[in-house]
């Protein structure tokens, strides 16, 4: 499965907004060849930071004769409970690390340690690693699998004409409101032809 037949799925099932995050793990679950399982767990830490991870643990198999699959989990931090939209978010965009490559994969402690330093200090084009752009892309997918465009389309027109709020957009969306902007503007056309065609 790519992240297009995923949105091709989604898009088949969903009308009305919005997404469901549970609609897409039980699709990745059936059907993204060597993911079999993925679980979501919330994790009280003692400084709340309102992150979340995706983090494989392993290979399993249903019986000696069936294929291996891959065991991940979506770790987040139990603060987010208290902001449904944002959760909501958060855990879609860890779901799609689930398309990553191997060299975008955070799979060991030096690498999640390479991406934090990169994510904190922001690194030209140049110097960023598959990881720190697999960032970037899991959030425009995130994005565009929310808001898919035959939702988009009928918001587009109200929103530039100022009749209808972000705020409103959002709770439509059950989005964070910070991202009606990115989702509203004209790249997210070009972002949704890129990932289309990965």
């Amino acid at each position: 499965m790519r992240f297009k037949d995923l949105y091709d799925e989604a898009v088949a099932q969903v009308q009305e907004p919005p997404v469901r995050f549970e609609l897409l793990k039980a699709l990745i679950n059936q059907r993204h060849h060597g993911v079999g399982e993925i679980e979501v767990r919330a994790i009280s830490y003692p400084v709340q930071n309102h992150q979340a991870h995706f983090v494989t643990l392993g290979e399993d198999r249903t019986s000696a004769y069936d294929e291996e699959f891959t065991v991940a989990e979506i770790r987040y931090c139990d603060g987010l409970d208290e902001h449904p939209n944002e959760r909501r978010f958060a855990l879609t965009k860890e779901l799609m690390h689930v398309f990553d490559t191997e060299e975008e994969k955070t799979n060991t402690r030096a690498r999640f340690v390479q991406l934090m330093s990169e994510i904190q200090n922001t690194p030209l084009p140049q110097h960023a690693s598959a990881m720190y752009l697999s960032e970037i892309a899991t959030k425009w997918m995130a994005a565009v699998i929310l808001c898919p465009k035959h939702i988009r389309q009928p918001l587009l027109d109200p929103y530039r004409e100022g009749t209808m709020k972000e705020a409103e957009i959002a709770a439509k969306l059950q989005i964070p409101r910070s991202f009606i902007p990115d989702i509203m503007d004209d790249y997210y056309n070009r972002a949704f032809d890129t990932l289309m065609a990965k």
